[in-house]
């Protein structure tokens, strides 16, 4: 008994889809989120929390977009959200840094004015 023609159609149809399906669920490639968390740890670590909140959100949104992203099987949108993540993360962190430099001057500024004084009463008093 030979297999009937529509049958024979049948098995190519579901092979050809069985084998279209296993190379559309590629794997995703290595480590595609770690970069992405690591720039957000350092930002999280350098105070952006404080000095680059909306940033520091704005990255956090995109990583967790990119993870679902990637739970989806979405490898290239969960790659540009996780570099966009990563983008945000480093402006966050460059900030925090700016912030911190900022506040820095303004401590300097405030004990030379401090010295300033004293000094300054110091000297009237000589007088």
């Amino acid at each position: 008994m030979t297999p009937s023609r529509p049958k024979i159609h049948a098995a190519v149809v579901i092979l050809l889809f069985a084998v279209s399906t296993a190379w559309a669920a590629k794997r995703p490639p290595p480590d595609l989120l770690g970069p992405a968390q690591s720039q957000l740890r350092a930002a999280r670590t350098e105070g952006a929390s404080t000095y680059a909140p909306l940033e520091l959100r704005f990255a956090e949104e995109r990583l967790d977009q990119a993870q679902v992203a990637v739970d989806e099987r979405d490898y290239a949108l969960a790659s540009r959200l996780a570099a966009e993540s990563a983008v945000n993360s480093e402006l966050a962190t460059l900030k925090a840094r700016l912030g911190k430099r900022r506040e820095a001057v303004e401590e300097l500024k405030r004990r030379n004015e401090e010295v300033a004084r004293t000094l300054h009463m110091t000297g009237e008093g000589e007088q």
